[in-house]
């Protein structure tokens, strides 16, 4: 399962990379994700500490972590979460033998959890709105949910999305 999870960061740190501007008419962020992602290829201590945090993130801190990144170029993880100075311990604790970056985040992985199965849940919805949407997910910054749809929808769908799910912010990602 580690392995897994290591494998998913590695495929979003390399879909990542390229051109990370946003055209502000179709995209809304509530914090710009403005830190390019990498990945380890040969810092075994990173790639370990990694294996080790992520799962004691997700059990030990759901109320309060967000997402993990992992910087090879540097090498380093950087944490958003809420601000938790439990958390901030336990993972200097899990991780000693590397460099950890803490930065704070609107929302948590499981706040946007709920938010990408109710996007996904109601895309019957959006669908009888032209909208179609083939997927959505949390930020890793822990600034809200990406939702993908196949074409640039009329007028302004991040919008559209702010008012239906008020208490949530999104992006939009054209595939």
């Amino acid at each position: 399962m580690r392995r897994l999870v290591l494998l998913v960061l590695l495929l979003v740190a390399v879909a990542s990379c390229g051109n990370n501007e946003r055209d502000p008419q179709v995209l809304r962020t509530t914090t710009p994700n403005t830190t390019a992602l990498t990945t380890p290829m040969n810092d075994l201590a990173l790639t370990k500490a990694a294996e080790v945090v992520q799962p004691l993130l997700e059990k030990e801190f759901a109320s309060t972590y967000a997402g993990l990144e992992v910087h090879g170029e540097m090498p380093m993880m950087v944490v958003h979460r809420k601000p938790d100075p439990r958390l901030d311990a336990e993972v200097r604790k899990a991780a000693p033998e590397v460099r950890v970056e803490f930065r704070d985040a609107r929302y948590t992985r499981a706040e946007m959890a709920e938010y990408v199965k109710r996007v996904m849940d109601d895309t019957g919805y959006w669908k009888g709105r032209g909208i179609q949407i083939v997927e959505a997910g949390p930020t890793v910054d822990g600034s809200g949910v990406e939702v993908g749809v196949v074409a640039a929808p009329p007028g302004n769908f991040a919008r559209q999305l702010d008012a239906y799910y008020p208490a949530m912010s999104f992006t939009l990602k054209v595939s």
